[in-house]
């Protein structure tokens, strides 16, 4: 009997999922429109000053939607704890993107230092954290709170929440997500959260791990490692190889050396294969910091963006239990394997580590042997449109008749 229902209820959640995820809803953007509610209040608290500060956010939703409920995909901003807004133009773009693909989406601040001094003192950083994982749990609150006692105005479905964050954003929802209290605190830590009335008791209202349906870490870090060990959530984790500002590996963000060491998503993601959470790795090859939006003024940057979108939607997809994905999610790659990139692409191809190439011979086939593009290779970006490439596989060859050396790379254009 017990076999019976184990089988019951896995034909109702495959069921469920197929329904769901019917006509590409979550990996396609199937609305045309989408509309931003601004300015929501879902937090009033102390800053760093001291005094009461209205914390908000900005919801936004397909127009015409009729499902009954809906995942939520909240995403905080970067910005050090002392700058960045919901206002900026990524946070804007990331709403309607994932809006249109039929999720409710929650662009949010979060408290910031006065003053970027804070970056020099471990103990105001480490606050300036705190403050953030006490927001970040209040904002799940609001989201529970509403639905049960306010008629779910968004029609969240409150089963199915992911959390995300770049940078600061990412340092709040990973923490938000994996330090809970059975977790061994370093005791100057802990006086310090305890300052700001700490980031457990009160806030450990829901078991936020369990609660948590997957995690999107740009750029950020844990405290340390030790903390996944608490929780099985999974996480998709976009890193700057050469990241400036937060480690790739271990080390103190902005390399300022009166910073406490913290955990990159390099090591992140090693842990995380030791604990089998399910970890997706798309590593950007460049010396920036969230490059798919620059630190100080949000602005979209291309081609990070769209592949950082593709790696989300399909992390979210696959977490919602939609069938038929294309790829095998379990990415991770090193600078020496990348040659093109975004891969999938939505429209352009950029080259990097390939200047040994350069003038010499470029070919662009499908899985057919059909040829799309066959020139002498400039080096510079092409757009798979002009080239008359719909969605697909194809495969790149880069050949140096000096050397005689080929370079191979299938890229997918979705």
């Amino acid at each position: 009997m017990k076999q019976f229902f184990s089988v019951l209820l896995t034909s109702i959640f495959f069921h469920t999922a197929f329904a769901q995820c019917e006509g590409g809803r979550f990996t396609q953007k199937i609305f045309q429109q989408s509309i931003r509610h601004k300015d929501i209040v879902y937090s009033i608290a102390k800053n760093a000053a001291g005094t009461l500060q209205p914390i908000k956010m900005d919801v936004f939703e397909p127009v015409n939607d009729t499902a009954t409920v809906r995942p939520l995909v909240i995403f905080e901003h970067g910005g050090a704890y002392w700058t960045g807004t919901k206002d900026y133009e990524s946070q804007i773009a990331m709403g309607n993107e994932f809006a249109k693909r039929g999720f409710v989406v929650c662009s949010a601040t979060y408290r910031l230092e006065s003053s970027p001094l804070s970056l020099l003192f471990q103990d105001l950083m480490l606050k300036a954290v705190g403050r953030g994982v006490q927001d970040t749990k209040q904002l799940i609150r609001y989201f529970f709170n509403s639905a049960r006692d306010s008629a779910n105005p968004y029609r969240i479905d409150t089963s199915k929440i992911f959390l995300c964050g770049a940078s600061a954003g990412a340092f709040n929802v990973l923490h938000t997500t994996y330090l809970d209290s059975t977790d061994v605190l370093p005791e100057n830590w802990k006086t310090w959260l305890n300052d700001i009335g700490g980031v457990f008791g009160e806030y450990d209202f829901i078991n936020y791990g369990e609660k948590i349906l997957g995690v999107v870490n740009i750029n950020g870090a844990l405290g340390d490692k030790s903390y996944l060990d608490n929780e099985q959530t999974n996480f998709l984790s976009v890193h700057n190889l050469w990241d400036p500002e937060i480690p790739f590996n271990r080390g103190q963000p902005y390399n300022i050396p009166t910073l406490m060491f913290v955990d990159g998503s390099n090591i992140l993601h090693t842990k995380a294969q030791e604990l089998n959470i399910y970890n997706p790795f798309y590593i950007i090859p460049d010396w920036g910091h969230t490059s798919y939006s620059t630190d100080l003024f949000g602005t979209v940057v291309q081609p990070f963006f769209d592949s950082t979108v593709w790696y989300m939607k399909n992390f979210f997809a696959y977490q919602l239990g939609c069938p038929n994905l294309t790829t095998n999610l379990n990415y991770y790659q090193t600078i020496e394997k990348i040659g093109v990139y975004p891969n999938p692409t939505f429209d352009n191809i950029y080259f990097v580590n390939v200047q040994r190439y350069v003038g010499q011979q470029i070919t662009i086939s499908d899985i057919l042997g059909n040829k799309y593009y066959d020139a002498i290779f400039d080096g510079n970006v092409l757009n798979t449109s002009a080239l008359g490439m719909t969605k697909g596989v194809y495969t790149i060859q880069l050949y140096n008749r000096k050397t005689n050396t080929l370079y191979t790379s299938k890229i997918i254009v979705d």
